[in-house]
């Protein structure tokens, strides 16, 4: 396999435009959540049937708070029903079961709640007659909803809905009433006001609490971070595929180009998250520039008497140099000439980063090396942390310059070899090991996970559940949503 490549390709620059408008409909905002294989994909979030399981689950939790909200304190609307006006409608008892979610291939979500059972009471006045109502109705609702690629974020579709009756029973407390208002009627206009509630809901709450997400996000110790659709999300019997683009914010334009992602869901796991090599090479692109690595030993984080610090320990493997500075203290300084490249390879992470080292006695240069450092690795996850470590170096090293005459490749690759096992490995597994938080812990446990590295992407599959964070925040939004109902 060749050593991943800088192309001189550019990647394109997209500009980011959101807003949207805040309209709560029905507990579909669950959707949003599903809404955020092509050659300039660099990001890849699946979910299959478990995942869309998951997502009954928490859709149960929300229609829970809601069915609360509405029984304790909700007025539904004054309606006009064959020509009867009827007012001070309530909800006195809702029965919302598990929502059904499934995918429709080459189409999109299927939603499905059967046996949703309501009773209302309230007052009813036609032309001179008044009187109260009752009303109890069995449905079944079924939506299908389709997800299409924006300029800068996904864009939920309604296709379609569906509202069937297992049972209506309309009592207006007066014969002469029950006979000029069937039931066919409030049947009606249930059946309208549902599917116009569900293609609201689709059309503005969703896109609108899509619009609302950020283009960009920031990152701890990490640049900016853009995501936007890289094409429209792919439907298929067992999984939805939502392929983005992801990469750091740059002022310039990064000189290579995404190879693309090809993977197939495992879907024994709720869902899959695929990175490209060329998502993490626009971060290390942007923070790790030339210089940005920039290393002077001894300093706290590597030990003070350590023997590679005085020209003792080069006494055979570089006798030139003892010779010149017998028994000196060394200091050294390392850093980068350009950006770290990193490589998913199967079961492989690898690093490719070009160094330049010195080596000072009394502050003055002796010896001055450039080195192409290649590390090979692996990767793991535990918790919401990705960790890794090195399992071997191999570099490249030529003399520069040198006070102590002439070194051959061989002998500077010899040295450099000692300097790296002992200075640059242990602090790289070091910081490996600390591992990575990944920025969704203050929202998901992960709860069963597999980490791969594959050719160019690193696969993350994993089982997970909301945090008691991301549970209060989901009460709170469907609190203020459910209060700004409109009909």
């Amino acid at each position: 396999k060749q050593w991943y490549q800088r192309k001189s390709t550019v990647s394109s620059g997209i500009n980011a435009e959101y807003g949207g408008s805040r309209k709560m409909r029905t507990f579909l905002l669950l959707l949003c959540a599903l809404g955020t294989a092509h050659s300039t994909e660099t990001v890849r979030l699946s979910f299959g049937q478990r995942g869309l399981d998951f997502a009954e689950d928490v859709a149960v939790y929300m229609t829970d708070i809601m069915r609360d909200i509405i029984l304790t304190n909700f007025q539904l609307p004054n309606m006009n029903v064959a020509g009867a006006s009827i007012t001070n409608l309530k909800i006195t008892r809702m029965d919302i079961p598990r929502p059904q979610l499934s995918i429709t291939p080459r189409v999109g979500l299927n939603i499905k709640s059967e046996g949703l059972a309501v009773e209302i009471t309230g007052s009813w006045q036609y032309f001179f007659i008044s009187g109260a109502l009752s009303l109890s109705s069995t449905l079944t609702v079924e939506a299908t909803a389709g997800v299409k690629a924006g300029s800068d974020k996904f864009v939920t579709q309604y296709n379609g809905c569906s509202v069937s009756f297992l049972s209506t029973n309309l009592n207006l407390h007066n014969n002469l009433a029950n006979a000029l208002v069937g039931a066919d009627s409030v049947e009606q206009e249930i059946r309208a006001m549902v599917c116009d509630e569900i293609q609201a809901a689709l059309d503005n709450t969703l896109n609108g609490a899509a619009g609302a997400v950020p283009s960009t996000i920031s990152l701890t110790d990490l640049p900016e971070i853009y995501f936007a659709p890289d094409s429209d999300p792919v439907f298929v019997s067992t999984h939805v595929d939502f392929p983005s683009r992801v990469s750091a914010v740059s002022s310039s334009s990064f000189p290579f180009s995404p190879d693309g992602i090809t993977d197939t869901m495992d879907t024994s796991y709720m869902g899959c998250f695929l990175l490209s090599d060329y998502t993490i090479n626009t971060a290390t692109y942007v923070a790790l520039p030339k210089g940005a690595i920039n290393e002077v030993l001894p300093n706290d984080k590597f030990a003070t008497n350590s023997a590679l610090l005085n020209t003792v320990y080069f006494k055979d493997s570089l006798p030139q140099l003892y010779a010149a500075y017998p028994d000196q203290p060394l200091t050294y300084r390392i850093w980068n000439l350009d950006y770290p490249v990193v490589e998913f390879d199967r079961d492989l992470l690898m690093v490719d980063v070009p160094l330049r080292i010195s080596l000072k006695v009394d502050g003055s240069v002796v010896l001055s090396v450039k080195m192409q450092l290649r590390t090979k690795g692996r990767v793991g996850v535990t918790g919401a942390k990705l960790y890794g470590s090195v399992s071997s170096i191999r570099h490249t090293t030529s003399v520069i310059t040198s006070t102590v005459g002439e070194i051959s490749a061989a002998t500077a690759n010899t040295v450099m070899d000692d300097v790296m096992e002992k200075t640059i490995v242990p602090d790289v597994n070091a910081v490996l090991k600390d591992g990575f938080t990944l920025p969704i812990d203050q929202w998901i446990n992960l709860n069963k996970a597999l980490v791969e590295t594959h050719d160019d992407f690193l696969k993350v599959c994993a089982d997970f559940s909301l945090t008691e964070y991301a549970l209060q925040h989901i009460r709170s939004i469907v609190e203020e949503e459910v209060a700004n109902f409109t009909f």
